[in-house]
């Protein structure tokens, strides 16, 4: 089974997603993350993923969400992490996302996020509520 992290950064009452650009689930919203390497931990796993597609230092807080997903091809197991924004200023770095926004959580409906994202996106809204 693939290992996913994902952090949820909040600022200002506001949380950031992205969108991605090419590939399975383009132009579908999510929060930044991604594949654990060999090696890594999840926790190192969301923070090299953040200062290698977005050009930030994160601080991981705690685990928010954790959930299988299974889609037509494999299954994946999901770890969001609550974080925050340590330094630097939020950029795309690679071909990785066409999009990046920093939104109300009442607001996430109004994005087309991926699948295994949308759970935990109602699960944020409640939560901020």
């Amino acid at each position: 089974m693939m290992q996913v992290a994902a952090a949820i950064i909040c600022r200002g009452g506001r949380v950031l997603i992205c969108q991605r650009a090419a590939g399975r689930l383009a132009h579908h919203w999510e929060f930044p993350g991604g594949k654990l390497e060999r090696g890594e931990t999840l926790e190192e796993c969301i923070i090299r993923e953040c200062k290698e597609e977005l050009a930030i230092d994160i601080r991981i807080k705690q685990i928010f969400d954790q959930r299988a997903y299974r889609d037509p091809v494999k299954e994946i197991a999901f770890t969001f992490f609550q974080a925050e924004l340590h330094k630097g200023e939020v950029k795309t770095l690679r071909d990785i996302h066409e999009d990046i926004a920093w939104v109300a959580p009442e607001e996430l409906d109004q994005y087309k996020l991926c699948p295994a994202d949308r759970l935990t996106a109602e699960k944020l809204k409640q939560h901020l509520q």
